[in-house]
């Protein structure tokens, strides 16, 4: 999994208007900082985890998230913004958003329907530390609040706004981007807006330029997603589920685009099946958790989805031939 270097970009220039010096970022970020002149360029995910973690750490600034969605330039997601900001209204800059957001992000998706008078948008994103968790989904939902704004006028805020982790100590924050409809400790990562403007039409509207815009976007996607493997695809997918949530191989399919058949038959030509990619998102999730020191094991097991920390321990055994405890001291957690 990656990330696009104008993100990359964009938390840096946020972390550095907070306080941090480039100089104290190069050295804690094992990172060929050239790389952020190259417009293609790409981070690993964890190493933007591990980003996101130094500019925290640097900036004292536990907020970064929803400042970095206040504060980055226009064009901070290259294309994809431009592509949003051109929509002729804000339920099809979001569509489009969903359609293209790998330009950004891999494994980050949206899902957007309405619920009665309410247009609501729904996260998925690559899980990680909770830190890293609740950065991206401050990012990503106070860059939505944004979005609005601009088709709609700064006074707009979102109907409700619900997040999986805990209420956070900077509550301001929260209420000066949302509003006062927040949901802390929830199930899933969404917001909503009056189905109204949603479907209000942009006033700067410019037909010519959108669909050029879309037309490079899938362009620049076809060149990205050219000869990824199946089994990389599901891998992929699945990492930006909750690990307690894995779907049947059905629901994946069908996120997918394909038939549940066709899916299996792919798997099988790539020499693995649905239930060897779960196992192996598994154990890719779980790794993540148990490098993170602040996370015990027993919390690592729950977010997994088993049902005490025993049985995740007998699983992590058959999968990596050491318990978590093993794994935990010779990872360095």
């Amino acid at each position: 999994m990656s990330v696009s270097i104008f993100v990359v970009r964009a938390v840096i220039e946020v972390a550095e208007r907070s306080g941090a010096a480039r100089a104290d970022l190069r050295a804690r970020m094992p990172f060929e900082w050239h790389r952020l002149e190259e417009p293609d360029a790409r981070l690993e995910f964890e190493q933007f985890e591990q980003l996101l973690s130094v500019a925290v750490a640097l900036t004292g600034d536990e907020a970064l998230g929803l400042h970095v969605a206040e504060q980055m330039s226009e064009g901070a997601i290259d294309l994809l913004a431009h592509v949003a900001a051109h929509a002729p209204t804000m339920r099809e800059a979001v569509e489009s958003s969903a359609q293209f957001v790998r330009l950004g992000m891999d494994e980050l998706r949206l899902v957007s329907r309405d619920e009665g008078d309410a247009f609501v948008v729904h996260y998925s994103f690559p899980r990680s530390t909770p830190r890293s968790d609740r950065i991206l989904a401050e990012l990503f939902t106070g860059g939505l609040v944004r979005l609005a704004r601009a088709f709609t006028g700064m006074s707009t805020f979102p109907r409700f706004t619900t997040f999986e982790h805990e209420r956070p100590p900077y509550q301001g924050a929260y209420a000066r981007i949302f509003g006062d409809h927040q949901r802390f400790s929830q199930n899933a990562t969404s917001i909503a807006f009056d189905r109204q403007i949603a479907d209000q039409p942009q006033m700067h509207l410019h037909p010519e330029l959108y669909d050029l815009l879309r037309t490079e976007a899938q362009r620049r996607l076809d060149r990205m997603t050219t000869g990824a493997r199946p089994a990389t695809r599901v891998r992929n997918y699945l990492l930006a589920v909750p690990p307690s949530r894995i779907p049947e191989i059905s629901t994946a399919a069908r996120d997918l685009g394909m038939s549940e058949r066709s899916l299996r038959r792919r798997l099988a030509e790539d020499g693995t099946s649905y239930r060897d990619v779960v196992r192996a998102a598994l154990e890719a999730s779980a790794g993540r958790m148990l490098r993170d020191p602040a996370r015990t094991i027993k919390e690592t097991a729950a977010a997994l989805g088993f049902a005490d920390a025993a049985a995740f321990h007998r699983a992590f055994k058959r999968w990596t031939g050491m318990t978590p405890g093993e794994y935990r001291r010779t990872s360095g957690a």
